[in-house]
């Protein structure tokens, strides 16, 4: 039986525009992203939540195959990705009126080509008219090594509230 999980510290994000969980270490095979009611300043439509991984040499912004969707009331909509896993913000409402909190887990598919899959599930905030929203996601990437590092960043806009951390094993 293996120790578990390690917590990593917990960021806030209360400005900015990502932040990094470096020192990773070799032989990870599972890590969470847990969001805690994070919003931004954003009043752009649909500024989506990225996550991007990398290895010692960096964060790949590239060759994602990525997929995120939301509903609120009968609304419906989608967006799909290629710099990293989105969260998806339904484009009805801006990203400044949505608290978003839930778990992005990403597991090893395969250790010789250093390939990972994703998958989540979220709250996502209130809207005055149509109440709450979920959203969801999935994916793929293959990084160039072993994985290091992950940032969890912003397609447009800053983080205006919140927490983000990380769990691994």
């Amino acid at each position: 039986l293996s120790a578990g999980f390690t917590l990593a510290t917990e960021q806030a994000v209360t400005s900015g525009t990502g932040v990094t969980f470096g020192s990773i270490p070799a032989g990870v095979k599972h890590i969470d992203i847990m969001f805690h009611e994070v919003s931004t300043s954003s009043t752009v439509v649909g500024d989506d939540i990225l996550v991007q991984l990398g290895d010692a040499g960096g964060l790949e912004t590239s060759g994602y195959l990525a997929a995120s969707g939301s509903q609120i009331g009968s609304y419906v909509g989608s967006d799909i990705y290629t710099a990293g896993f989105g969260i998806y913000t339904h484009a009805d409402i801006t990203a400044a009126e949505q608290l978003i909190s839930g778990v992005m887990s990403f597991y090893l598919e395969d250790s010789a080509n250093f390939s990972w899959v994703s998958t989540g599930v979220y709250k996502q905030g209130h809207h005055a008219t149509l109440g709450e929203q979920m959203a969801f996601s999935g994916g793929s990437k293959s990084l160039s090594a072993e994985l290091t590092q992950l940032k969890v960043g912003l397609e447009d806009g800053t983080f205006d509230a919140g927490a983000i951390n990380i769990k691994y094993m």
